[in-house]
């Protein structure tokens, strides 16, 4: 699977997040502390020292990234994901950059207390939405990425009906919470709306599939 562009640019963004957190170490006061475990509320319910605080971006960011690199390499259907591997490279290289932002975000916040965390790691989420929608399209039938049904799965022409459905509601569902996100004032109705543009896509899609289902039993 051609994944060596992505894998580089990820692993770069990867080190900017670890290069980021060291500069935040040597430069923020050692009382410096970080709101973490954001509830429906909208408010932060613990905080991080700042050691702690610094690494769990990076942490995560390297961890997942050497999970995308590995899920290429698992027993099943490839020559899907293998054709996919533009769509595949470009999640693994958007998540990498969110990480980064987020890094960059809570640094931020903890030189100016007044900026919005939340909003701006949503907004930035918001873009990988879009990126992610505008190609799901393009992610061809395999066992691994994408909308994964017993009718996607049964049938790659319903898949591929499924996935170029759910690519453009995710990109409108996205585009919508970017431009809402302006004017939502409560942190709670954020994370609300940030959840349904996250999460409503990938449950829309699936009902859809389970409409094709007899498309899927005809073949």
């Amino acid at each position: 699977m051609k994944l060596t562009r992505s894998l580089i640019i990820g692993g770069l963004l990867a080190l900017a997040n670890v290069a980021l957190g060291v500069w935040g170490y040597v430069y923020l006061p050692a009382a410096t502390t970080f709101p973490i475990n954001y509830g429906v509320d909208g408010q932060p319910h613990a905080l991080l020292g700042k050691a702690a605080g610094l690494q769990i971006m990076p942490e995560v960011a390297i961890g997942i990234l050497v999970l995308l690199a590995l899920i290429p390499r698992l027993p099943g259907r490839r020559a899907g994901l293998i054709a996919s591997a533009d769509a595949y490279g470009l999640l693994m290289t958007s998540l990498m950059a969110l990480f980064l932002v987020a890094e960059a975000a809570l640094i931020t916040h903890a030189i100016d207390p007044s900026f919005d965390v939340l909003r701006w790691v949503f907004l930035a989420g918001a873009v990988l939405l879009v990126l992610v929608g505008n190609t799901l399209g393009k992610v061809r039938h395999n066992d691994f990425f994408g909308v994964r049904t017993p009718w996607t799965l049964a049938d790659a022409r319903v898949w591929d009906k499924t996935h170029r459905f759910t690519g453009r509601v995710m990109v409108l569902a996205a585009a919508a919470f970017a431009a809402a996100s302006f004017v939502i004032a409560d942190h709670a109705l954020l994370i609300i709306a940030f959840i349904l543009a996250a999460a409503g896509p990938g449950i829309v899609g699936a009902v859809y599939s389970w409409t094709l289902r007899g498309e899927a039993r005809s073949a």
